[in-house]
């Protein structure tokens, strides 16, 4: 719904007052701004912002589509159209597979990060257990 009203209103007020041109650029501005954050985020309450920030950021495609057709002649407007979705197509493709490939050339292991407050839940569940430094959880032995 918040997309949808983004796109309709927003996008079209943005576009009548600061152009196409501009429109594409603060959207691409908001996108950096979010990947920034994303990667130096370190609270969880900095992710869900981040996630705010990336609802102004897409306005950027429906900006360059209409950037494109305004450009295109009458007749070429499906096979820009085309164009620009296909790319847009082949990067969501190609960008989690380039990124799964550096995460292994990098040795990233997602299952090994553990939220910060993963041992503190555990330890309330369990007060007599046991937390090391590696958020490797140790029982007490049981009496039955």
């Amino acid at each position: 719904m918040v997309g949808v009203t983004l796109h309709t209103l927003f996008l079209s007020i943005l576009m009548r007052s600061i152009g196409n041109k501009n429109t594409v650029l603060l959207g691409l501005g908001f996108q950096i701004f979010q990947l920034a954050w994303y990667g130096f985020g370190s609270q969880s309450w900095m992710m869900w912002a981040a996630g705010a920030v990336a609802a102004m950021s897409s306005i950027t495609f429906p900006a360059i589509s209409a950037l494109v057709s305004r450009n295109a002649e009458a007749d070429q407007q499906g096979v820009v159209q085309g164009i620009i979705t296909g790319i847009r197509g082949l990067c969501n493709g190609l960008g989690p597979a380039l990124y799964g490939f550096i995460f292994f050339l990098f040795h990233v292991e997602l299952n090994e990060l553990l939220p910060d407050n993963t041992s503190e839940i555990k330890t309330k569940q369990n007060p007599s257990a046991k937390v090391s430094s590696k958020s490797d959880v140790q029982f007490a032995p049981q009496n039955s």
